[in-house]
């Protein structure tokens, strides 16, 4: 009864933001109309590749964290795993169902429980790092925080104190684990090894991974904006689909509805963007990376059958891991 309480706050949620989003813009269904007919095909069809190989290349770098634990996985295997959780995640509330990837990898390895849910964690390090990174860099630069300065400065001071944030952070878990008590907290030991395993020279390769990663996924997103007929700066669309990005890991809506919208609009405003502009891009980034990605996670979740409730097991398997006893 819960679950679906849940489910019923999160669609009324959606369809309020919506609601009141489509009327506080004052949208305008023919421009929305119009807006779609010009869509250059041609463009779009080719961002249906992205979400394959940004995910193909996220799954190597989860193979080599999985290798750096002393277990192996295939690539294909890697590669079907990370598309079935990413299929899977997109129904589940906060995306869970990437939790998935958790009984793919024990069933096909001896890795324990700990260092595969660590695998998982330290992979979403990098993702977050990243998206944290030009997101804040993206919100410092749209307020003129410091200066009208332009993007790629704010994007290089940003990273200087990412980088500095890491080091104070690593440096003050190893200094309170000396302790005995903080030391017998297996939350704390976990979270100074998630942040261990992102740093330090085997991690070089893996951030390299990354921003190729990331390269493709804004990449691909530029073409979906080249095919609305837009032509922003390649910053301009770093620091936009981030802070988008950002807006829908919240588990506030269903698929994140609402909430990229309303993001969407509010950043294409800054470059005197209509929100009919804002929401053609958003269904057509939701159909290009959730929806077909969705759809090819569907087809390797069927060839690689896992409930919804083995993922649920997982998920309380997880603070189970971290009782202290």
């Amino acid at each position: 009864m819960k679950i679906k309480l849940n489910s019923i706050i999160k669609i009324a949620v959606t369809l309020l933001i919506l609601l009141f989003l489509l009327w506080k813009v004052e949208f305008n269904a023919q421009g929305f109309g119009d807006t779609l007919r010009s869509v250059r095909t041609g463009y779009f069809l080719f961002s249906l590749f992205g979400v394959i190989l940004v995910l193909g290349i996220k799954s190597y770098r989860w193979r080599l964290l999985i290798h750096n634990e002393g277990a192996t996985y295939s690539a294909y295997k890697g590669f079907a795993a990370y598309m079935a959780s990413d299929a899977v995640g997109i129904v589940t509330p906060g995306r869970i169902g990437e939790i998935a990837r958790l009984y793919y990898l024990r069933e096909e390895s001896p890795i324990s429980f700990y260092s595969a849910f660590k695998t998982i964690v330290s992979d979403r390090i990098f993702d977050f790092t990243m998206l944290g990174w030009f997101g804040l860099s993206g919100m410092l630069f749209y307020f003129k925080t410091f200066g009208n300065y332009p993007g790629l400065y704010y994007a290089l001071g940003v990273l200087v104190l990412v980088i500095f944030c890491y080091f104070v952070t690593i440096k003050f878990l190893s200094i309170i684990l000396r302790y005995k008590k903080v030391s017998r907290l297996p939350i704390i030991r976990f979270i100074y090894e998630s942040f261990l395993a992102v740093l330090g020279k085997r991690a070089v390769w893996m951030w390299v991974i990354t921003i190729v990663a990331y390269l493709m996924y804004f990449n691909f997103s530029w073409l979906i904006m080249l095919s609305l007929h837009l032509t922003p700066s390649y910053i301009d669309v770093v620091f936009i689909m981030s802070i988008m990005s950002l807006s829908t890991i919240i588990p506030l809506s269903v698929a994140g509805f609402g909430t990229r919208e309303a993001t969407l609009v509010l950043l294409f405003s800054y470059y005197g963007l209509a929100s009919e502009t804002a929401i053609s891009f958003s269904l057509m980034h939701f159909t290009a990376f959730f929806l077909w990605g969705g759809l090819i996670g569907l087809v390797f979740w069927i060839l690689m059958p896992i409930s919804i409730q083995q993922v649920k097991d997982d998920s309380k398997s997880i603070f189970l891991l971290f009782r202290v006893c």
